[in-house]
């Protein structure tokens, strides 16, 4: 994976986790969890493109 890509990746992930801290904070809890699933998605997408490009 080019680092460019990779960039984006984070950049995406860190976005998902300040908004999911900032529903928490605000006592958005059933926001907070969207968020949070929204995070495993990106994860599972981030994992099937690292493993593909591995191969």
């Amino acid at each position: 994976m080019s680092r460019e890509r990779q960039a984006q990746w984070t950049h995406r992930l860190e976005r998902l986790h300040a908004l999911r801290e900032r529903f928490t904070a605000t006592h958005r809890y059933d926001q907070a969890y969207e968020a949070y699933l929204a995070i495993q998605r990106v994860y599972d997408r981030w994992a099937d493109e690292m493993f593909r490009s591995a191969r």
